[in-house]
């Protein structure tokens, strides 16, 4: 097993869910921050959530690679602060996604709409 390439695809794992927790659940934040329109904020949410596969897909690939290949006479690299990281990561999605199916919150107005009665 090749330690060094097992951590980085639990690296890009983490990348992964992270981007999809950003895109999933803060995509306002992120188009407020960066002054989106509503149609760039489903595109941020779109790409997020493509990305994150991609990455995700890419992550698994070389963590099992890692995983098959004989070691190289490489200096071993820790996983478990990897392990903790995507652990964490996974975690904190898990949380948000409970989170949200307990809240019913009102509609957002964008600038120059009304609520008609």
């Amino acid at each position: 097993m090749r330690t060094r390439t097992v951590a980085k695809g639990l690296h890009l794992l983490s990348a992964a869910v992270l981007l999809v927790t950003l895109s999933a659940f803060y995509h306002g934040g992120v188009a407020q921050l960066l002054a989106l329109s509503p149609a760039g904020e489903t595109q941020f949410v779109m790409l997020g959530l493509f990305w994150g596969g991609i990455l995700g897909g890419a992550g698994i690939l070389v963590a099992v690679v890692g995983f098959l290949r004989r070691p190289a006479g490489e200096r071993r690299v820790p996983l478990f602060p990897s392990l903790l990281l995507l652990m964490g990561a996974m975690g904190l999605f898990f949380l948000l996604l409970v989170g949200s199916f307990g809240q019913e919150s009102a509609p957002r107005l964008r600038p120059g709409e009304t609520i008609v009665i």
